[in-house]
């Protein structure tokens, strides 16, 4: 079985669309039939008394049943009455059916424009709650396509399709008028619009198909220009790549834009075949009148048609746009119902506690092995170690060892391939986001919000939440005195984009504020002062000496300065426990530490 024969129909990805943004398929579905269904009877009502009145007009009585009973209605055979009052209904029709199609178009996009939105956020949500061992495979710049390109592609497909749906049925209500009035002019009208329609469809339904691949990996490569160009501003800059960059950027947007001006034309070529075609059918009709007998009812045959044309031509162009709209935009749909599928299968993290009693005691790892899906060998293979409650650990290495694998497995970011990680007895992924609450994380390269101090100390809360004593006290604490009295603005000073107006020991001090700003139970440093100053990172220590024995506190660190008075040291190499003790015991038991030791002087 192919790809293609394994995907679900667009009917089956529209409805997990809806689904996706909590809407019941089956009650959104059937308001909008019920809608065109309306439309189409207007539109039906409006071209059926067209019949009668160019019926009065030709004949100069009114002659019919309908007729008659409309002058006995009236009153009056007086077609100075009879014809405005028709003219008047037919209007009338026309102007209550063009008015409920605003109505309908206005009600349509906002729901589809809502949809997309929710589809926007929902696969957002589903992104960041996504295990920590899957997002650290993918592409930020293929996320971002998802996020914003497919959701509103998919949502496109979904007003096609529904506009589809609904000028057929008002091309059906137009049809069966012009069959009862007549069935041989309409059935040649029939088998020559439907059939220049259907055949230029289907010629052009494989390259529409292929245009709606191509634009969505034309997507995908501006983002991947886009990000590194901005986000790498620095790097860009300094490597002189901008033009690179920019040039990448360009020519996916230009091939873009070559794409949608195929589509473009695309979708005017049955609109002229259908000029083409209106001509055709006026003369084609006249001549079947004529060989029938009917030359008499040339003048109003031919003016009911017409009429019936000024509504059915438009429709049917929109229905070859909206044609083409969804086979374009089809596989944005297909993407995102895939990657919604994908992301299903890989689980959700739930951010609420289940409740009951908090972490708390020491934090031991019984047996941990893990390794990465895709890697060969472990990275850290059957580890046994106890954290202790209310002392400082600290984990060393050489590149590779496995010290921030540790701190992720701590963290509850990655889960053990076997062995089990337990705190007072409990396992930490019993109930994760209980553990996560009292847990603060300093990493190497803080992400800052381009927001005040305030906000970004206070990460993730909303700015009417924000204790500011907490906040203050968290800055005490990080040693954020003398950076705040230089700012103009103090903590409510804005530090740009990911944090470019400070430096970066004050980016860790922000970061280390942060994670104090949660009075965390667990205190990580993953590598946070690695790349400081040493008068940075003595202010840091000292911060961390005033904590010790109020909370738990695991740091991973290159700089041996660093480590060299916590309670409990960690030595690893080749993902196992080399040695462990104090800075003095780690050094006489390990050759190796001791030479690092040596290299770095510390004595």
């Amino acid at each position: 079985m192919t790809d293609s024969e394994r995907r679900p129909g667009l009917a089956q990805q529209l409805r997990a669309l809806l689904l996706l943004t909590d809407t019941r398929p089956r009650r959104w579905i059937g308001s909008t039939v019920a809608a065109s269904v309306a439309l189409a009877l207007l539109d039906m009502a409006g071209v059926a008394a067209m019949i009668p009145l160019m019926q009065l007009i030709t004949s100069g009585a009114p002659e019919g049943a309908f007729l008659e009973a409309v002058a006995r209605f009236v009153g009056s055979e007086e077609l100075s009455t009879l014809i405005p009052l028709l003219a008047g209904f037919v209007a009338l029709a026309f102007i209550v059916k063009s008015a409920g199609a605003m109505a309908f178009r206005w009600w349509l996009l906002g729901r589809t424009s809502r949809i997309a939105a929710l589809a926007s956020s929902e696969m957002m949500s589903r992104y960041v709650l996504s295990p920590y061992t899957a997002h650290r495979s993918r592409s930020l710049s293929v996320v971002y396509r998802n996020i914003n390109d497919c959701t509103s592609q998919a949502a496109s497909v979904l007003v096609a399709v529904v506009n589809i749906c609904t000028d057929a049925l008002m091309l059906l209500a137009i049809m069966a008028v012009l069959a009862i009035a007549a069935p041989l002019v309409t059935a040649f009208a029939v088998l020559l619009f439907g059939g220049l329609v259907f055949g230029a469809q289907r010629i052009l339904r494989a390259r529409q198909l292929r245009i709606g691949e191509e634009l969505a990996e034309s997507s995908l490569q501006a983002w991947q220009a886009l990000m590194p160009g901005l986000d790498g501003f620095r790097e860009t800059r300094l490597t002189s790549s901008a033009a690179s960059f920019v040039r990448r950027f360009r020519v996916a947007r230009l091939h873009g834009a070559h794409l949608r001006r195929e589509m473009g034309f695309m979708s005017d070529v049955p609109r002229y075949l259908l000029e083409i075609a209106f001509i055709v059918a006026i003369v084609g009709i006249a001549l079947i009148l004529f060989a029938t007998g009917q030359g008499g009812q040339v003048v109003p045959i031919l003016g009911l048609f017409a009429t019936a044309s000024m509504r059915a031509l438009p429709t049917m162009n929109r229905v070859s746009a909206s044609l083409a709209t969804a086979r374009s935009s089809q596989a944005g749909l297909r993407i995102m119902v895939e990657t919604i599928d994908q992301l299903t299968a890989e689980g959700s993290h739930d951010e609420k506690p289940r409740g009951g009693p908090g972490y708390s005691g020491d934090i031991v790892l019984d047996e941990v092995t893990f390794a990465y899906p895709d890697a060969e060998q472990p990275v850290l293979s059957s580890l046994t170690l106890t954290i202790a409650e209310n002392r400082t650990t600290a984990f060393t290495g050489g590149s590779g060892a496995g010290k921030t694998t540790v701190v992720d497995l701590v963290l509850g970011l990655l889960p053990p391939t076997s062995g089990t990680i337990r705190s007072g007895g409990r396992a930490i992924d019993e109930d994760l986001a209980s553990w996560y609450s009292g847990i603060g994380v300093v990493p190497q390269d803080v992400f800052l919000l381009n927001a005040t101090i305030t906000q970004n100390i206070a990460f993730g809360e909303e700015a009417g939440s924000i204790d500011l004593d907490r906040v203050h006290e968290a800055a005490r604490q990080a040693q954020l005195a003398d950076l705040l009295s230089e700012l103009p603005d103090g903590l409510d000073t804005v530090v740009g984009d990911r944090g470019v107006r400070l430096s970066g020991g004050q980016r860790q001090r922000v970061g280390l504020a942060r994670a104090l700003y949660r009075r965390p139970r667990l205190l990580v440093l993953d590598e946070a002062t690695s790349a400081l100053d040493n008068a940075t990172e003595h202010e840091i220590a000292q911060t961390l000496q005033e904590l010790r024995g109020r909370m738990t506190i695991v740091i991973v660190a290159h700089r041996l300065s660093t480590i060299r008075s916590v309670d409990h040291l960690v030595h690893l190499r080749d993902g196992r426990i080399a040695a462990e003790g104090t800075f003095e015991e780690v050094r006489a038991q390990d050759a190796e530490f001791a030479r690092l030791v040596e290299l770095g002087s510390l004595d």
